[in-house]
C-alpha cells in the first residue's frame, strides 16, 4: 500500500515506525512498535498501538502480543471504542504469522476485551471485564517460576514482594525532570507528562539544567534535546520521548490543495526543524512551505503576508493572531508525547530505587535555607 496523502484518495495510509537503535537499555526511538493508520474520512482513524515482540524472549509470541495487549486495555492507553489495526496489518508490521494474531484477538473478544464487527474492524469492548485471582493467576505462577529460576525461593519472594510493596505505599518515587528549551513547550509537555505519572515532575528549562541536576533523579526531554541533556548528566538516567503531531493535524495538512502555500511559525529554529521532520516523517511533502519564527520580524511579516494557511502550535497562534490576513486560514499544530515512550518513563519509574548513597539536598522550609536529607532541621 503506497503511503500517500492524496487529497481524494480514501484508503486508508499506513505509516509503519521501526525499530530504532538501543541505548543505555532503552529505546532510542520510543516509536519503535508503532503502528499509525491515517485515514482521510473523518473519524476513521486508527490511533497508535505501540508493540514488540522478542523472538528469541522466553514468551512465545502469541504470549507477548496477548499480554501487551492487555496491560494497554488495563491501563486504559486502549480506550473504550478504539479501533485496533486490522489482523493482517499488525501481523505484517510484527512480520508474524496471520493466524498468531487472530487467535489473540479471538482469545480477548471471548474474554470480553474486544469487539469483532464484520466489514468494520476490530474495536475496545465499551466495558471491560473485571479482573479475578482467576486472571492473576497465571501472572503469579510465572513470577514463582522466575523466582524459582534464580535462586529465589517463596519465603524471601514473599519478602521481597511485601517490602516493595510497602515502598509504594511509603510513596519511595524518584524525582522526574522533564527538560525543554522553550517556555511553552516546557509547559504544554509537562503538562501531558503530569496527568500520566504518579511522581513529582520538575519541568525544567535547558539552560537550567546544570543548576537542577542535583534535586532529580531521573531525567526525561524531547527526542530533538537527548542528547545534549545527556552530555550535560552524563551520571543521570536520560529517557527520550518521541513528541509526535496529532494525526488530526496531519490528515487536515494532507488533504490541503498542492498548491497551497503553507506557512510553519514556531517561537524557535529548534521548534521548525522539529515540526519540520514530524511532517516529513508521515510522508506529507509541500513544495510551497514557507517557515518564520518569532524573533524573525521582518520574514515573518512576510511570510504571514502571502500565507494561504499557517500552522503554529496554540501558543504561538495566540500572540500572531492579530498579524494573519483575512485570506490565511490558522490550523493549531498541537503535538502529543508518544505512548510508547511515555510507557518507557512509567517502566524506568517502576524499577528505580534509592540508593543508600545517594543523598538529595531539599530546601527547609524554614529560613530557605539547604539541608541534607534525614539531617536534623
Amino acid at each position: 500500500m503506497p503511503c500517500s496523502f492524496a487529497p481524494r484518495r480514501v484508503s486508508p495510509v499506513v505509516i509503519v515506525t521501526g525499530p530504532g537503535r538501543a541505548a543505555q537499555g532503552l529505546t532510542a526511538y520510543p516509536g519503535a512498535g508503532s503502528i499509525v493508520l491515517v485515514c482521510p474520512i473523518r473519524g476513521r482513524t486508527i490511533e497508535p498501538v505501540p508493540l514488540r515482540v522478542q523472538r528469541d524472549g522466553p514468551l512465545p509470541i502469541a504470549e507477548q502480543i496477548a499480554e501487551q495487549l492487555m496491560t494497554l486495555l488495563r491501563s486504559g492507553r486502549l480506550r473504550a471504542g478504539q479501533r485496533l489495526p486490522p489482523v493482517r496489518v499488525l501481523a505484517g508490521f510484527l512480520r508474524v504469522n496471520r493466524n498468531t494474531v487472530g487467535k489473540v484477538y479471538a482469545a480477548l473478544e471471548r474474554t470480553g476485551y474486544l469487539l469483532t464487527t464484520p466489514g468494520r474492524g476490530t474495536y475496545v469492548s465499551a466495558s471491560l471485564p473485571r479482573q479475578s485471582e482467576d486472571t492473576l493467576a497465571p501472572l503469579i505462577d510465572r513470577l514463582l517460576d522466575e523466582a524459582a529460576a534464580h535462586g529465589i525461593g517463596e519465603p524471601e519472594l514473599h519478602a521481597i514482594v511485601v517490602g516493595r510493596a510497602a515502598q509504594r505505599a511509603r510513596g519511595d518515587r524518584p524525582r522526574v525532570g522533564f527538560v525543554e528549551c522553550n517556555t511553552s513547550d516546557l509547559a504544554y509537555f509537562s503538562r501531558q507528562l503530569a496527568a500520566r505519572l504518579r511522581v513529582p515532575l520538575v519541568p525544567v528549562l535547558l539552560s537550567d539544567l546544570p543548576r537542577a541536576a542535583s534535586t532529580l533523579d531521573l531525567v526525561a526531554t524531547t527526542m530533538f534535546h537527548v542528547e545534549e541533556v545527556r552530555r550535560l548528566l552524563p551520571r543521570h538516567e536520560v529517557v527520550g520521548l518521541m513528541a509526535m503531531p496529532e494525526l488530526s493535524t496531519l490528515e487536515v495538512v494532507a488533504q490541503l490543495p498542492s498548491d497551497a502555500k503553507v506557512a510553519l511559525v514556531c517561537a524557535t529554529e529548534e521548534g521548525v526543524r522539529s515540526k519540520e521532520r514530524s511532517i516529513h516523517a508521515v510522508g506529507i511533502h509541500r513544495p510551497n512551505l514557507m517557515t518564520a519564527t518569532l524573533q524573525q520580524e521582518g520574514k515573518l511579516s512576510d511570510v504571514l503576508r502571502r500565507a494561504d494557511v499557517v500552522l503554529a502550535s496554540p501558543k504561538v497562534l495566540e500572540r500572531i493572531s492579530g498579524r494573519i490576513p483575512p485570506k490565511a486560514k490558522p490550523i493549531a499544530f498541537a503535538s502529543v508525547l508518544n505512548e510508547g515512550a511515555v510507557g518507557l518513563l512509567e517502566g524506568r519509574i517502576r524499577a528505580w530505587r534509592p540508593s543508600p548513597h545517594t543523598r538529595r539536598t531539599e530546601t527547609s522550609r524554614r529560613g530557605g535555607r539547604r539541608r541534607r536529607v534525614g539531617q536534623p532541621a
